[in-house]
């Protein structure tokens, strides 16, 4: 395979670029010298013939994707994380390529199909509640005294920017607290908290349907499906009840308790 100049490694055999998967057999210190010196974070499977493949995070969702879905990787196939942390030290973790499957959706649902959607279902749950209860104590603030609500905006805008810190979020919080009385960021901590509370097992229960209506059109690996006995019951019964539970007492416990303290 030919490679343009800029694509070679610095050791003389061709590196890995995020376009494509390269093949090393036996690589040495030298060969993955050359690859951390193109890449921050890179994967390594080891291959029965006792050749390795490497990928970049582009190509996790595509090309890996397609070959683990055509048999080309087993489930217990050795996975090793190449990463580069903030002091520029290299590390490594491994791992059977099932249990680093699990930290990317479009791997895991190979796998595990309809467990994956219940598990996406939550996560989505949990942001899409912690949305609406902030929105919802935005306008209640808003009802009150709009200058609240704007403090209120400007608290949940500064815990979104990194870039404030945690210095600059008590900073912040002190001068309002001088004009308020009233600490907007352990508000909206509280109401993000609540919001996920409520929002993530309602998201799981929708989450477990979309897979089971998705599951015969979902691709699997050729390991077969990994989803745990009891799928409808885990990832749809008890979710939906757990999540009934939560709001019936958040409605009628919850909150006529908080409205008396305050």
């Amino acid at each position: 395979m030919s490679l343009p100049n800029e694509m070679q490694s610095i050791t003389g055999s061709e590196a890995i670029t995020p376009q494509d998967v390269f093949e090393l057999e036996n690589p040495n210190e030298a060969d993955l010298d050359g690859l951390k010196a193109q890449k921050d974070w890179f994967i390594e499977i080891d291959q029965a013939d006792g050749s390795k493949h490497f990928f970049g995070k582009e190509e996790i969702s595509t090309r890996m994707r397609t070959e683990i879905f055509e048999g080309k990787y087993q489930k217990n196939h050795s996975v090793s994380v190449h990463s580069k942390d903030k002091d520029g030290k290299w590390t490594q973790k491994d791992s059977p390529l099932f249990e680093f499957s699990k930290s990317y959706f479009s791997l895991r649902t190979l796998y595990q199909p309809v467990w994956s959607h219940a598990l996406e279902g939550l996560k989505w749950g949990a942001l899409a509640g912690i949305g609406l209860k902030l929105l919802d104590t935005l306008v209640l603030l808003g009802t009150v005294d709009p200058a609240l609500a704007f403090m209120f905006l400007v608290a949940i805008v500064v815990c979104c920017i990194p870039r404030f810190g945690m210095i600059g979020v008590i900073g912040i919080s002190i001068f309002m607290m001088k004009y308020s009385k009233a600490n907007f960021f352990l508000m909206g901590l509280s109401a993000g908290l609540v919001g996920a509370i409520l929002g993530c097992l309602p998201g799981m229960a929708v989450g477990g349907l979309i897979g089971l209506a998705r599951k015969n059109s979902l691709s699997v690996t050729r390991d077969g499906s990994s989803d745990p006995e009891g799928l409808f019951l885990k990832a749809v019964v008890l979710p939906a009840i757990g999540g009934c539970a939560l709001w019936i007492f958040y409605i009628f416990v919850f909150n006529p308790w908080l409205t008396n303290v305050l």
